[in-house]
This record gives structure tokens, C-alpha cells and sequence, in this order.
């Protein structure tokens, strides 16, 4: 194998391949990226049995072949790399040689052979989603899904098909967080009716969804999406994501979500996130609590925390609230700036009822809150 490529065209492929392996004991061979030629560049693939991916690389191939090389050391040389100019790559007895500006390295692979295959989509998409929209919205609402094992779909992405969009959710019991997508040109195909007609929705891992965004490129148009028994494939411009489905039952979370507010306010988003790390420094190091305090008639808000190990501290906000009384709700501090940072408008909504039902934040335009994305934060009770 013989093949010329520059470096950041080699760096985006490699690097968002070696995200995806780790330490393997029981088959060492998932710790490699398989390199290999192909026609019009080369081909980068990497698994952990769970996640694939498969990524192209625009190369000039001078002769054909492949090797599987360990994804650490040629992740760490990449990395140390800057763009702009040029390398080559030469494989010769199962060793890799790199040669960029006068500097060479060479890896030992192992056999290309003992690689896994890597499945690929086996119909054409099923539908396909604005890649800014998706990259944006998917990863919103990734922060509320969970990380323990114990409840294994929670630690998963709920998509729900509709013939014109996609809504995606996420909750860890604690918080939860919605997004809506619409479909993109290649939409509601007879193929997709008559999929989501049996399949009305499926379990997406939360770890593939987050490699899938991070590899999402602003020359990305849209995201194609494939689906079989048990997997969904992801596909952008140059690279394609496989991943198992999660079996089990997502809750009900619609339940959870209140369908009006006997209080909303809007606040400056900016202002509350200052005013929420602030107190966070008197938080407890356990509970994170912090509490806000709406006053009603008064447009104006204070968000407080005290701990024995800190002291106390209060900041006080601006508020446009239609609060007829005094509200307080008392949050996991972390979940809040989790939250926050979600959202992309200078202004947020927040909906609440009491001091201990679901808080709704929302984006806000010309004043009013938006549909299309929500983030649910359960208070603490104390």
C-alpha cells in the first residue's frame, strides 16, 4: 500500500475513528484502525462490536492494500500534526510508514485479516435529516440522557418516528429533554411509512449519537439515516456510523410533561447562568442545590445557595414574570447550567407550576417561548 493524502484529510479520519476504540483484553484486534485503499482515496474503519464507523479519505493511491495499525500511536502522532501539508503513507511487512516535512515514523500493524467486518446499510435510507439541525438538536438533549447501567434504555436516545419528523428524547429520571426535527427532502417514502408503521420508534445509544454529531462537518448537507432488525446506520458526506439498537421499553415520558404553567418568566439567559455559577460555589458538594426565589409583582428573581463547608451567597436577576406570589424552587445546580447551555437564545422561558413539579425551559423569540425543543429539570424536594 502506497497512497499521498494531507494531513487534516488523514487527522479527521483517523482522529474520529479512534474515538471509537478502546482497550480491548479479550480481542486486541479492536484496539486497531484498519487502513486500507480504495477507489479515489483511502478507507479508515474502527469498532468496539458496539459502534462502527467507516470513514473515507480523499488520497492519490499509488499501489493498493491495507493494514491494521494501533489507533493510540497513530492518533497521538496525528494529533501532534499541524495542516496544510502533505503525507505520505507506505506499508511494508505489516509496518506503516508516515513521511510529512522531512519527518518520518513507522508503526508496526498487525494482520489486516483478523479485522472485523463492519456492516453496512442493506436498502437505500429510510429518510434524512438537515445535518446543522440534527448536529444542533441532537446534541441538546444528550446531556439529560443517563450514564449508569442500571436502566440501560435510559442510557439511550428515544426516537419516535412521525411522517414528517423525528422527535428525539432523552431522560435520566432527574431531567429530561426533548427535540423535534423535520425530515429532510428525501422524506416519507413508502419504504419509511411502511417501517414506522411496524417500528413506531427505536432506542439509539447515547454514545453513537454524540460520535455521530462530533463527526457532523459544516460542509455536512444531511444526515441519511438507515435502519434494520437491530441496527441504525448514520451516514454524512464521508462517514458512515453503525450501531446496535437498545431492546427494552422507554417510559412513558409524556406523562411527566406539564401541558401549561400557572407561572412563566423570562429571563436573560446569560444572567441566570452567572447568577447559577455563582451560587454554586456555596452549593453542597453532594446535593449541588441551589434554590430561585421568584418574587411575585416584583420582576425580580434571586438564585441563593448555603452549605456548612462554604457559607451562603444570593444574586438577584431580572425577571419578566406574571408571578401573582412568591415562588421557590430548589435545583441540582448542575442540571440547571446543563440546562441553560442548551439553549441558544439570549432570552429563556421557564414554566412552573409549584415548587415541586417539572420546571420547562425553553428558547425564546419575539417574547414568546418556542416549540421544537424543551429541557424538564424535576426540583429537589427538601
Amino acid at each position: 500500500m502506497k497512497a499521498l493524502c494531507t494531513t487534516e484529510n488523514l487527522k479527521k479520519g483517523i482522529l474520529t475513528a479512534e474515538k471509537i476504540i478502546g482497550r480491548n483484553l479479550t480481542l486486541p484486534i479492536l484496539s486497531n484502525i484498519l487502513l486500507e485503499t480504495e477507489k479515489g482515496g483511502l478507507k479508515v474503519s474502527a469498532t468496539n462490536l458496539e459502534i462502527g464507523l467507516v470513514a473515507k479519505i480523499r488520497a492519490k493511491v499509488e499501489s493498493a492494500g491495507k493494514i491494521a495499525i494501533p489507533g493510540r500511536i497513530v492518533g497521538g502522532i496525528l494529533s501532534q500534526l499541524g495542516d496544510g501539508s502533505k503525507i505520505s503513507l507506505e506499508e511494508k511487512n505489516q509496518t506503516l510508514k508516515l513521511v510529512t516535512d522531512g519527518n518520518s515514523a513507522a508503526i508496526k500493524g498487525v494482520d489486516a485479516k483478523d479485522f472485523p467486518i463492519i456492516p453496512k446499510p442493506e436498502s437505500k435510507a429510510l429518510f434524512e435529516v438537515g445535518a446543522a439541525e440534527f448536529q444542533k438538536k441532537a446534541g441538546n438533549i444528550l446531556a439529560a440522557a443517563a450514564v449508569s447501567d442500571t436502566r440501560q434504555e435510559l442510557t439511550g436516545v428515544y426516537f419516535e418516528f412521525s411522517e414528517n419528523q423525528v422527535a428525539l428524547a432523552a431522560t435520566d429520571s432527574f431531567r429530561l429533554a426533548e427535540a423535534r426535527i423535520k425530515l429532510g427532502k428525501g422524506k416519507a417514502g413508502d419504504d419509511y411509512k411502511k417501517y414506522i408503521a411496524k417500528n413506531p420508534a427505536v432506542i439509539v445509544p447515547a454514545r453513537t449519537l454524540s460520535e455521530v454529531i462530533r463527526a457532523v462537518t459544516p460542509e455536512d448537507e444531511s444526515v441519511q439515516v438507515f435502519l434494520s432488525e437491530n441496527q441504525i446506520f448514520f451516514e454524512t458526506a464521508d462517514t458512515l456510523f453503525v450501531s446496535r439498537l437498545i431492546d427494552g421499553k422507554y417510559p412513558e415520558y409524556k406523562q411527566v410533561v406539564p401541558k401549561e404553567f400557572s407561572l412563566n418568566i423570562l429571563v436573560k439567559k446569560e444572567e441566570l447562568l452567572k447568577a447559577a455559577r455563582l451560587a454554586g460555589v456555596f452549593s453542597d458538594s453532594k446535593s449541588h442545590e441551589v434554590r430561585l426565589k421568584i418574587e411575585g409583582g416584583k420582576n425580580k428573581a434571586t438564585v441563593f445557595a448555603q452549605s456548612v463547608e462554604a457559607g451562603e451567597g444570593s444574586w438577584s436577576i431580572a425577571s419578566a414574570a406574571d408571578a401573582p406570589k412568591d415562588l421557590e424552587v430548589a435545583f441540582n445546580n448542575r442540571f440547571l447550567l446543563d440546562g441553560l447551555n442548551s439553549l441558544a437564545t439570549d432570552e429563556v422561558s421557564m414554566g412552573l407550576n409549584d415548587s415541586f413539579g417539572p420546571v420547562m425551559l425553553r428558547e425564546v423569540a419575539d417574547g414568546k417561548p418556542q416549540a421544537g425543543y424543551f429541557h424538564i429539570i424535576m426540583p429537589i424536594r427538601s
